[in-house]
């Protein structure tokens, strides 16, 4: 199917709602490898449209420094409109804290613990 994908260390689709999910397996370590492979994978669903991301953080064990990087340059910004950040565990906010503060993205970037609150938001990112 077009609109659902799989990396190494997550599996993506796009929802009726226009908004791409992201979420990581059990225990992910992501690379900046990782990070390249996921991206390529959000820009086969996406069809060239920047469309609001969200991603499910909860279960990931670590983000490597150059994958954080990577995620919040021009070139992620280029193909996606806002990302939401799920979080629900003490790694998980440490880890989209350091994305948020450290790597100074380049696109709108929230936390949620709330998955409900996160699509809200997401839905003015819509184009």
């Amino acid at each position: 199917m077009e609109n659902e994908q799989t990396s190494r260390v997550a599996k993506l689709w796009l929802g009726e709602d226009g908004i791409v999910r992201i979420i990581h397996v059990p225990g992910a370590e992501v690379t900046l490898e990782d990070a390249q492979a996921t991206m390529a994978a959000y820009l086969k669903i996406n069809k060239g449209k920047k469309r609001p991301l969200f991603v499910d953080t909860k279960t990931m064990k670590s983000l490597a420094r150059e994958a954080r990087k990577y995620y919040a340059g021009e070139e992620a910004a280029k193909v996606a409109s806002a990302v939401a950040i799920i979080v629900g565990t003490p790694v998980s906010r440490v880890l989209g804290n350091f994305y948020i503060g450290l790597s100074n993205p380049h696109l709108s970037s929230r936390l949620f613990s709330l998955e409900d609150e996160a699509l809200e938001w997401l839905k003015g990112y819509i184009e």
